[in-house]
């Protein structure tokens, strides 16, 4: 596993190893786009931003779930007590997971080698990556590849409110622009639960099952 950390000041003596760059002033995606331009080739990018609380075998427990439902983009869910922009988004109980036609694009994103070639680099002009999503989301659909939301590894997205560090109207207004010039899915995609609730985790496919099995999973209402 390689960790790569980004500052926005000075890296830290005891966090030199694992940070890539220091002193970021740019959006968050530009600052992306430098920490992974030179990271070689992995099977999972994970994105995390640094105000969010992770339940104890988050990484494990998520990259399991998107290898048994064959999620080439996914997101975990967010707590009750979280700051989720979208419905979809929220954790849903008695569900592991769900595929969706939409993942956030924070704030923690998981995506798999294939996606990650479609997805990036990231546009260096989004600095706040406000409308993105809704981009990622007709981007992986159309390559026939599926996305999901992890609600049994939900985080805790509530330190902060959002856009609580920068300007929520000047986002919204980045995020229609960029929409705007760009084949994107409708907002509606980020809404309800998604098109299909998994109850249980379906066996991996060496273990001669299928992942689409009915009597594994459970279709959302």
């Amino acid at each position: 596993m390689i960790v790569n950390v980004g500052a926005m000041g000075e890296i830290p003596a005891e966090m030199a190893a694992d940070t890539g760059a220091g002193h970021l002033t740019a959006g968050k995606f530009q600052n992306l786009n430098v920490l992974v331009r030179d990271l070689p080739t992995v099977d999972w990018l994970v994105i995390i931003d640094d105000d969010v609380v992770l339940p104890d075998g988050f990484l494990d427990l998520a990259i399991e779930v998107c290898e048994r439902l064959d999620l080439a983009l996914a997101q975990p869910a967010q707590t009750r007590f979280s700051n989720a922009n979208w419905t979809v988004a929220k954790r849903r109980l008695l569900s592991v997971a769900r595929r969706t036609r939409f993942v956030e694009i924070g704030p923690v994103t998981l995506i798999r080698a294939d996606a990650a070639r479609l997805l990036l680099p990231f546009p260096p002009d989004l600095r706040w990556g406000w409308g993105l999503d809704f981009q990622w989301a007709h981007l992986v659909e159309r390559a026939g590849l599926r996305m999901g939301v992890i609600d049994a590894a939900a985080v805790v997205h509530a330190s902060r409110k959002v856009a609580s560090t920068y300007s929520w109207d000047a986002a919204q207004e980045e995020g229609r622009e960029y929409l705007r010039g760009v084949d994107h899915l409708p907002n509606d995609v980020a809404k309800g639960r998604g098109l299909r609730t998994y109850r249980l985790l379906p066996r991996r496919r060496n273990e001669a099952a299928r992942v689409d099995d009915p009597e594994t999973t459970a279709r959302s209402t």
